[in-house]
């Protein structure tokens, strides 16, 4: 094993294997220091970590139970706005929102109303319908009340005089003090229903910018609760839905909305965070009767918090499953060790001998001359190719397309093979004649057409496999094309044919479609 530290600069097998051996012993002095210093802050950092995704988790259930409605609110106001609810008329409105109430049975009523005190409510309760309308002409107020089964059944329809008045109520008032806004109510008892819950509504002015009108969706206790108390969480932890301003929606601890009186981590938590900054994913370390309590609170919408949900568990309960896994986290880096161990000195072994002779695909800058001398004098080979112009065939003085197929072929050789290196003002006895002949009246023109050849015989998308240099060496300018290896196949296109060329020692073969096939299988 000595040895291996001890070899000379020629043995690559062995100079490899130190290197990946040293590389490994740097790594896991590196994490044994970084894990020593950061001891203290272990324990700290995980439960933070864990309390914020777990509130993340939290919030992506959850919201798949509200994101239903805010999308409901936020379809009915663009509809609002176009002038869909100017006129509240039943059997229009009962044909667009039953079927929202059928989908979300969570959803019970929804209410459409206006700041001249008109409204149309509708509600659901297990069979049967009920829908009122309430409209407000000339100072008088009429209501309409209408209940059938969901069979179509009419069990009643009749007039009724009401005192109600939609625009005190909780859900009217929060949206219109927000238009354009999806606000949450605290809980609150429903008029009609009589039962306990919370509404979400938005509100939007209408195409006269005088009258406003607010929709509304309500959501039961009972249903709300069910839904967060089938939220799996650590045994000891709270859920909670919070309103923008941080009063207490729901709390999956309690048989009733907003009751907390005996859960004082939760009044804590809710203090703290108040006290804060109120960040996206923001987590809080807090004690409670010498137990330590971590807090999550993460809004349901990153945009326009309309409503917040927090989670707030023991540490003890967070980090009892941390410490289980050290054993396991501990056996499982010792057998990734050793692993990796084992497979570098096999892939030492197996390609220390094509790693020696790797083609070149690139010539450094900072030392661009003498290597570009080096691989003239080593001559043309499967990575390296010279040409003596662009465009013009010397030959005939004059510019010919077969020049620059001539030189497209060997780019998309290189790049079907193990990539390679052009270069376009050297003639086949490695003398370097620059590109004078082509007559570019700029390194910039010459550049550009290139390039467009690039782009239309081998198409743009290789473009970033393909590094076009213009260099001036002994006083003339040459072109250095550098070319990557490509996994999938690339074509030489010229009119309607496509052509699949490979390096073949110093040239470039064309390949038939059986070869092109058989060639790309053996290259995976």
């Amino acid at each position: 094993m000595l040895s291996i530290f001890k070899s000379g600069p020629r043995n690559i097998r062995q100079r490899l294997l130190r290197d990946i051996i040293l590389l490994i012993g740097i790594i896991i002095t590196a994490l044994l220091a970084l894990g020593l210093y950061m001891g203290g802050k272990i324990r700290q950092q995980a439960s933070a970590a864990i309390i914020s995704d777990t509130s993340l988790i939290v919030k992506k259930k959850f919201y798949s139970f509200t994101e239903p409605v805010e999308t409901y609110l936020s379809i009915g106001c663009q509809w609002g706005r176009n002038g869909l609810f100017t006129e509240l008329d039943a059997p229009e409105l009962r044909k667009i929102f039953i079927p929202m109430l059928t989908t979300h049975s969570y959803i019970s009523a929804v209410t459409i109303a206006d700041s001249s005190g008109s409204e149309f409510f509708l509600k659901r309760d297990g069979n049967e319908w009920f829908s009122r309308l309430t409209e407000t002409k000339n100072g008088r107020r009429s209501t309409q009340v209408q209940q059938w089964r969901e069979n179509g059944q009419v069990l009643e329809n009749r007039q009724e005089k009401s005192d109600f008045d939609p625009r005190q109520r909780p859900w009217f008032l929060k949206a219109a003090a927000r238009p354009g806004e999806i606000c949450w109510t605290d809980p609150y008892h429903f008029f009609t229903a009589g039962r306990q819950g919370v509404t979400a509504s938005v509100a939007w002015r209408g195409s006269n910018g005088k009258t406003l009108f607010v929709m509304a969706f309500d959501l039961l206790e009972d249903d709300l609760l069910a839904f967060l108390n089938r939220l799996e969480i650590a045994d000891q932890g709270h859920i909670i839905l919070l309103s923008r301003n941080g009063s207490i929606i729901a709390h999956n601890r309690s048989d009733r909305l907003k009751s907390i009186d005996e859960s004082p981590p939760v009044v804590k938590a809710i203090e703290l965070w108040q006290q804060g900054n109120k960040k996206d994913v923001h987590a809080l370390e807090f004690f409670l009767d010498r137990n330590r309590w971590w807090a999550g609170f993460t809004p349901l919408k990153t945009d326009e918090p309309s409503a917040w949900i927090a989670v707030v568990i023991p540490e003890n309960k967070i980090m009892g499953s941390v410490k289980k896994q050290w054993s396991r986290i501990a056996m499982t880096a010792t057998f990734i060790l050793a692993a990796g161990i084992f497979l570098a000195l096999l892939l030492v072994r197996k390609y220390s001998y094509q790693l020696r002779d790797l083609p070149r695909q690139k010539i450094h800058d900072h030392d661009f001359e003498n290597e570009l001398f080096a691989l003239i004098a080593a001559g043309e080979s499967t990575s390296l190719e010279f040409k003596s112009s662009v465009r013009m065939n010397l030959n005939t003085g004059k510019s010919g397309k077969e020049i620059e197929i001539a030189w497209l072929k060997t780019v998309v050789a290189f790049m079907n093979s193990d990539g390679g290196i052009l270069l376009i003002g050297v003639n086949d006895d490695g003398e370097i004649v620059g590109i004078d002949a082509d007559g570019f009246a700029s390194e910039d023109k010459c550049r550009l057409h290139c390039k467009n050849l690039i782009n239309t015989h081998i198409g743009p998308e290789f473009s970033r496999f393909i590094h076009l240099k213009m260099r001036q060496v002994q006083g003339k300018t040459i072109v250095v094309i550098e070319c990557e290896r490509v996994r999938k196949p690339v074509f030489l296109t010229v009119g309607k044919n496509e052509d699949f060329y490979v390096r073949s020692g110093p040239s470039s073969l064309k390949l038939s479609m059986s070869q092109m096939a058989k060639y790309l299988d053996e290259r995976r």
